[in-house]
């Protein structure tokens, strides 16, 4: 048990510092991030929680209360319905508190870009940090003694290797899930800019990272991808997950690298010695 609290409080660490692979990657572009706009994603981030809480709670007691009798692969009548309501509208409201911001804000041009990649990176930060905190303790409660726990007896139960596979998929899905914010943060700041199609489009982007491996978990019989870590989900499914986490990340990043590319301002000119021209 020691050695698997160990791995547990490990992978929550990584977990809680993951974010900062991608974005210190994506500063060799010549992009900062101020921290104005990372606070202001975090908050927009945790405003939108709220509603979003409460639209979860009050669809699950709809369908539960109507005695629904639609069948999913998982069992349960209202988990597909979450599963596409509650990304939607978490979406749409941080879109809109992304798009709200930077409208307040009039930024020139040259700006808006940046600061619509840090409100990203703000919410993908603050989305799903205390997971990370859990971990830790989990993990430590775990390697002193704490197996007896009812709530650490799925992790102290499980198969080692479907435990180091599904810890995988949750840093990855930290990794993952931080990059497809800064996707949404630039798409959000050429809304601003004059294209509406954008604004849509980044909440389709943001929504869609749920439902695909919602939807994928679900014909393979796991509840969601929350529950990778519960002892819940099989090897097969936390493979699965992981390889998506791998492959949205990859794409994000890609889209994120072109995009700043595009947008980097030019290298001064330089003689044949080094100085500058002129």
């Amino acid at each position: 048990m020691l050695l698997r609290g160990i791995l547990v409080a490990l992978s929550g660490f990584l977990f809680i510092f993951a974010p900062g692979v991608p974005m210190g990657m994506l500063r060799r572009y010549g992009r900062g991030f101020p921290r104005e706009h990372l606070y202001w994603g975090m908050g927009i981030w945790l405003v939108a929680l709220i509603p979003t809480y409460f639209l979860q709670s009050l669809v699950r007691q709809a369908v539960q209360g109507a005695g629904s009798t639609a069948v999913t692969a998982a069992g349960q009548p209202s988990t597909a319905i979450l599963s596409l309501v509650t990304p939607l509208f978490a979406a749409l409201l941080l879109v809109g508190g992304m798009a709200l911001y930077l409208r307040r804000k009039r930024l020139p041009e040259d700006e808006r870009t940046e600061a619509g990649l840090t409100l990203g990176f703000g919410a993908g930060l603050i989305a799903q940090v205390f997971r990370g905190l859990e971990f830790v303790g989990g993990g430590l409660r775990l390697a002193y003694g704490g197996a007896g726990d009812p709530g650490l007896t799925p992790l102290a139960q499980s198969p080692m290797l479907d435990l180091i596979v599904a810890l995988l998929a949750e840093i990855l899905f930290r990794i993952a899930f931080l990059t497809v914010s800064g996707v949404v943060g630039i798409l959000v700041a050429r809304a601003v800019s004059g294209s509406p199609r954008s604004f849509w489009l980044a909440a389709a982007v943001y929504a869609a990272f749920s439902w695909v491996m919602v939807a994928t978990q679900l014909v393979m019989g796991g509840e969601n991808p929350g529950a990778t870590l519960a002892g819940q989900a099989s090897l097969i499914t936390s493979a699965v997950t992981a390889i998506y986490y791998i492959l949205a990340a990859a794409l994000a990043y890609l889209w994120l690298q072109r995009r700043l590319t595009a947008e980097a301002p030019a290298a001064p000119v330089r003689g044949k010695r080094g100085r500058r021209a002129g």
